[in-house]
């Protein structure tokens, strides 16, 4: 049997909602009389294409450190907002030592975020451009770190700042990452779907949401054509997203490409989080997990053994596809071929990356993909 796994983002549907989305998020974190408040300008929840652009470019220093936090292998939106939050406390923190002095709300509840916000407002705080915190970032964390260590690298310097009261509840996966995954879930998924996945009412109604607004890479109608092609020439497909269930079956429900995997073989972000709740450990990628749980089957009864016995699961070969280094680190694990896509946020000049972390094929589409797989 031959397995192809396919990623999601960059590489079947295009990340320039979710990018889009990650600058929203902030936007309305750092804004909102709902979140911190700041008011450094007016928020409203139907903003234009221009003002998304403008956003995502003063956040993200026109992409700049969202690359290089891809650089180091994280692939989660949710994760880098996280991280821009992070840095944001952190810099200004440093020029105000005094800046959270008496804070001792947390981020658990909603009130703890605009009690945090108060407090900023009251201070000065405002939130630096992205070309700022790339250069923090670059300075706390070393070229050569991988994802697993970017983490600590933060929690050192926060620690380095003399113990804040800023360091309550900013752990990965903690309240303050849970308060702008929520956030970006309402901002992605719009109030209906978000009420649907989560059966809970976001905090900022009256967003219509990204997920119907997908775009398809290789056009939906050649992709289709492609997935069949495979399976005539005896491919079984599966896939391995860091996107949640229902950000695979909306669209692909949208584009008729539901019916081309087998249910069992559409392995999420909401599979991950099963499975990390069940063993205890952080299983996103570069962690094969995910790659595992297509090519194998979503059977929650076997998933500590996809970690400690893959070899007992492996049936012929297996192909990814994805298109960014963390991709690339979890074929190696895995023992797959790897075809990297010039198609995710770097485009070609992800080329050199990929030539050095040794991806077995490298194309310009996932069109080209028939090529390599006779």
């Amino acid at each position: 049997m031959k397995t192809v796994i396919f990623d999601v983002d960059g590489v079947l549907l295009s990340e320039k909602r979710y990018f889009d989305v990650s600058g929203l998020t902030l936007w309305e974190w750092y804004n909102s009389p709902l979140y911190l408040g700041l008011g450094e300008e007016r928020f409203t929840s139907a903003p234009s294409e221009e003002r998304i652009i403008a956003l995502r470019r003063y956040y993200w220093a026109d992409d700049m450190l969202l690359r290089k936090f891809k650089s180091h292998g994280i692939n989660s939106n949710w994760d880098m907002v996280y991280l821009h939050v992070l840095l944001a406390f952190l810099l200004r923190s440093r020029e105000n030592k005094e800046l959270f002095a008496g804070w001792t709300a947390g981020f658990t509840k909603i009130e703890g975020v605009r009690a945090a916000g108060a407090l900023l407002k009251k201070r000065g705080f405002t939130v630096a451009p992205g070309t700022d915190l790339f250069r923090l970032f670059t300075a706390i964390v070393p070229e050569d770190t991988c994802k697993d260590e970017v983490f600590p690298c933060m929690e050192k310097a926060l620690s380095d700042e003399g113990g804040l009261a800023l360091q309550r509840g900013l752990s990965l996966h903690g309240p303050l990452w849970c308060r702008l995954f929520e956030c970006f879930q309402n901002w992605y998924l719009g109030d209906v779907f978000y009420r649907d996945t989560y059966h809970d009412e976001p905090y900022n109604v009256g967003k219509k949401g990204f997920l119907q607004c997908e775009v398809p890479l290789g056009g939906a109608a050649e992709t289709k054509a492609m997935f069949r092609e495979l399976k005539r020439r005896g491919y079984r497909l599966a896939i391995g997203t860091g996107r949640a269930a229902k950000e695979v079956e909306v669209p692909f429900k949208t584009y008729d490409w539901l019916t081309e995997f087998d249910a069992d073989h559409i392995a999420t972000a909401t599979d991950v989080k099963k499975a990390e709740k069940q063993l205890g450990i952080p299983l996103d990628k570069p962690n094969p997990f995910v790659y595992y749980a297509g090519a194998f089957g979503r059977y929650e009864a076997r998933y500590r053994d996809y970690l400690l016995h893959p070899e007992v699961y492996k049936q012929g070969e297996y192909i990814i596809v994805g298109d960014s280094p963390a991709d690339v680190r979890c074929a190696k694990a895995m023992g797959a071929v790897m075809i990297a896509v010039l198609t995710g946020l770097d485009g070609e000049q992800a080329r050199t990356v990929f030539e050095r972390e040794n991806a077995d094929y490298i194309v310009g589409s996932v069109l080209d993909i028939p090529e390599i797989l006779l």
